[in-house]
């Protein structure tokens, strides 16, 4: 389980903002009299979201042990190799092992940082592909509406920043930020051949939850969800990995969409003609006190107080 961590500094004094910057990020010169600096820092183990406050100046030179993609307000120029950019014009990558020179200049710096073997597997997962292995062909996006896009997905997370000690809103933000940023930056590969898997998955994910939704009722298996939208179990399971946000496999959205249901029989019922172990059953839930358990953990409430409101 992935250790989550929220942490925040703030230095005032010119040498204790650069021997901490140094202790971070490797060789930093402040070139300033006076300066201060704050970072906030909000993750886990496979990814991290983070801001940066320079009020001052300074040259940063980072080896990336990471992947990084980063946007700024003005005043942060840097340059990777031979190219060149600012972050408040456009986004910008840093792979691993590439080696950034940046000059920060009184600017605010958000950080997206990925786990390079995690992104990898999920790059892996929502491809279909199990030998890919992410490497990036530059440091800008593909195109404007995916520059915008990316942008658009890294304010909504930080929205999401307060949060994110939750687990499972900590798992929705970190994979809609990777899903941007593999989408947003250009991958070495063929992008027909991923864009082709991509869309095979979603479509089989669409119409199997689709199909669980109208046969819920039933006592149906994954097998026969498999079946019915032409695929393996195994593809079944892949596509929900790569699309599900909530429900990462079959089973769990299975379960959900039971649940549901049960959860709108109660709402809809007459107490006098019917008890929480009918609906349970007619629901396919053949163990009552699991489904007491589920239930309260879905809707914070026992089913018999939904049923007799």
């Amino acid at each position: 389980m992935n250790e989550f961590f929220d942490t925040s500094v703030r230095t005032s004094d010119v040498t204790e903002t650069q021997a901490w910057l140094q202790a971070q990020y490797g060789h930093v010169d402040v070139q300033a009299d006076r300066a201060s600096f704050a970072e906030h820092a909000v993750g886990d183990a496979t990814f991290s979201i983070r801001r940066l406050t320079w009020q001052c100046r300074a040259e940063v030179i980072y080896e990336a042990d990471r992947f990084y993609v980063a946007t700024s307000t003005p005043g942060y120029a840097w340059r990777i190799g031979s190219e060149t950019g600012e972050y408040s014009v456009e986004p910008g990558l840093v792979q691993p092992g590439h080696e950034l020179v940046g000059h920060p200049d009184d600017t605010d710096l958000h950080l997206i940082a990925f786990d390079a073997p995690w992104l990898t597997e999920t790059a892996r997962t929502i491809y279909g592909d199990d030998d890919l292995v992410v490497r990036f062909a530059g440091t800008g996006p593909v195109s404007r509406r995916l520059r915008d896009h990316w942008l658009a997905t890294v304010r909504w997370s930080l929205t999401q920043v307060p949060l994110l000690e939750e687990p499972l809103v900590r798992a929705h933000v970190r994979r809609t930020l990777a899903t941007a940023t593999l989408e947003a930056f250009p991958l070495v590969g063929d992008p027909r051949e991923r864009r082709a898997s991509s869309i095979e998955q979603a479509s089989i994910y669409t119409s199997a939850t689709s199909w669980i939704d109208d046969h819920a009722s039933l006592p149906v298996t994954v097998d026969d969800a498999a079946r019915a939208v032409g695929t393996s179990v195994a593809g079944l399971r892949r596509a929900f990995a790569a699309n599900g946000q909530f429900s990462t496999n079959p089973e769990d959205y299975l379960s959900a969409a039971r649940l549901s249901a049960a959860h709108a029989d109660l709402v809809g019922a007459d107490p006098s003609c019917v008890t929480v172990s009918e609906v349970a059953a007619r629901w396919g839930f053949t163990d009552l006190a699991a489904f007491v358990e589920a239930y309260r953990t879905a809707y914070r409430i026992d089913p018999s107080r939904t049923l007799e409101r």
